[in-house]
């Protein structure tokens, strides 16, 4: 009786091949946009002026809140803020620059800056536990 070995089908390892190949690409090309070219979109809460703007207000609670436990009063809890979103590649330049020419020292949109928008208030879209200043 003869016994045979059956050798893996060559059809089989081109596929492995190229299903590993294209995993370690996508692997790479994930890498270098993220953590080399930062390339997505920050968003964040910066400052807010409730007398020209529709800004989003937050009143912290002093009883889970260490930080606002000194404020007396509610109108010195409330906070004022907008929605920034911003490329994480400019925040990343601003930071490594000396001179931080063009660079606030909170997070904000540039005049030629693309791809960097605030969101303010609107009752029509707030999410839960959202409010607007009035």
């Amino acid at each position: 009786m003869e016994t045979t070995e059956q050798k893996p089908d060559k059809k089989n390892k081109i596929f492995y091949i190229v299903m590993f190949s294209l995993i370690i690409l996508s692997v790479a090309v994930t890498f270098l946009k993220i953590v080399i070219l930062k390339n997505y979109q920050i968003v964040s809460q910066v400052s807010c002026d409730p007398k020209i703007e529709k800004c989003f207000m937050s009143i912290c609670d002093p009883t889970t809140d260490e930080a606002c436990s000194a404020a007396s009063s509610t109108t010195e809890r409330i906070t004022y803020y907008k929605n920034i979103s911003k490329k994480a590649e400019t925040i990343f330049l601003c930071e490594q620059t000396t001179e931080k020419i063009g660079c606030n020292e909170e997070l904000s949109c540039t005049t030629r800056e693309k791809d960097c928008t605030y969101s303010y208030c609107n009752p029509s879209t707030l999410a839960e536990g959202e409010q607007c200043a009035e």
